[in-house]
């Protein structure tokens, strides 16, 4: 297959440089043993470097592409058989990920959600009481529609502090960064400082939960109940971290380790995230981001994210190392569930690799039925 990797603008710069330098050290370089320069390459590979060679590894060639007013045009006339899209980062002004729907128009088969699930779950308010209504714990929320620059009431049974999040054409911009606020009063001194230098549609106040946090990547589609998980991943905070260090926290700068599969909490968030997957039409994968409220040991639901890392660095490779899922498989399972989703033939490696899963599975069926 011909496959489009749709990566971010910033990276594709970077690997760029990368690939500059490589041509440079190898103009440069001494007569270093074989070894010695093996060992030096696994050091510096960029990312895109390696999904480009696990990728073509099942026989496939790829081209980067980036998400840009050029992208329909390049997607239709370089007759693409598939698209990987890793671009998790970019957004348009008034909708993340927003050049997914072009992957639709140009009717080419695509890894990952479509655009209304990734709106769904990108958009935190309506994520959000799309989780209320299915009956799902998440954090206590408010959302507050600013008409006119009167600002509605604050609900008094909130517990402080809380975060107030800005919205702007229904999509959370992340040029303003959210709030925290200790009172009433404060939520409207904030909301009001901010009015006056940027006009914005409604706001999201929501409980600040001193918790756990843990990471529970998903993996497959509800058809034929074809869904599994990866292990969870919990991130470590350290105790005398403020509120806004923990909120403002990245996950590279954090220690984490591995829930396992038979704690109690881990098989209840299963059940939860499966919920929220498929009524949230998330397909193919997606991070769901749990919270274990450390007064009462209740689980939320915080998000799920669509269109998570799927880079070798990211938490979803991370979780597939751990259970010996290599990268190489981890990224061609998931082309593989896609093609699946489409009902496309699988050729070559793909149908091995199929044929391989399924005797598997039916192995586990069959020790699972002798228990």
């Amino acid at each position: 297959m011909k496959i489009a990797l749709i990566v971010d603008p910033h990276l594709l710069e970077s690997y760029n440089k990368y690939l500059e330098k490589l041509k440079s050290h190898s103009k440069d370089s001494s007569k270093d043993s074989s070894k010695d320069k093996e060992d030096e390459k696994e050091d510096v590979t960029h990312p895109l470097q390696e999904l480009k060679e696990v990728v073509e590894e099942y026989g496939n060639k790829t081209e980067f592409l980036i998400p840009n007013e050029e992208l329909l045009s390049h997607l239709l006339t370089r007759k693409f058989d598939f698209i990987l899209n890793t671009a998790d980062k970019v957004a348009t002004k008034f909708q993340p990920a927003q050049y997914v729907g072009l992957f639709d128009l140009a009717q080419i088969p695509y890894l990952g959600s479509r655009l209304d699930a990734i709106g769904i779950c990108k958009n935190k308010a309506l994520f959000k009481s799309i989780l209320q209504l299915n009956f799902i714990a998440t954090p206590k929320f408010q959302i507050l529609k600013i008409q006119s620059g009167i600002f509605p009431k604050i609900n008094p049974g909130f517990h402080y502090p809380v975060i107030i999040k800005i919205f702007s054409e229904g999509i959370h911009e992340p040029s303003i960064p959210d709030q925290i606020a200790n009172s009433t009063e404060e939520i409207d001194s904030i909301l009001k400082n901010i009015s006056k230098k940027k006009r914005f549609t409604y706001a999201m106040i929501e409980e600040y939960i001193h918790s756990r946090k843990f990471y529970l990547p998903i993996f497959g589609n509800d058809l034929n109940d074809d869904i599994h998980f990866l292990p969870a991943i919990e991130y470590i905070f350290p105790e005398n971290w403020s509120i806004e260090q923990r909120i403002k926290a990245k996950s590279e700068d954090l220690k984490y380790t591995f829930l396992e599969i038979t704690n109690p909490i881990v098989k209840r968030a299963r059940k939860v995230a499966h919920k929220a997957y498929t009524s949230c039409h998330c397909r193919d994968f997606a991070m769901a981001v749990f919270l274990i409220d450390q007064k009462t040991e209740n689980l939320l639901l915080h998000e799920i994210n669509p269109i998570t890392n799927l880079l070798s660095n990211g938490k979803m490779a991370i979780a597939a190392k751990h259970i010996g899922l290599s990268y190489r498989e981890m990224i061609n399972d998931l082309i593989l569930t896609a093609l699946k989703r489409y009902d496309l033939k699988l050729r070559g490696k793909y149908g091995k690799r199929e044929k391989k899963l399924q005797k598997e599975q039916e192995q586990i069926e069959l020790e699972k039925s002798k228990l």
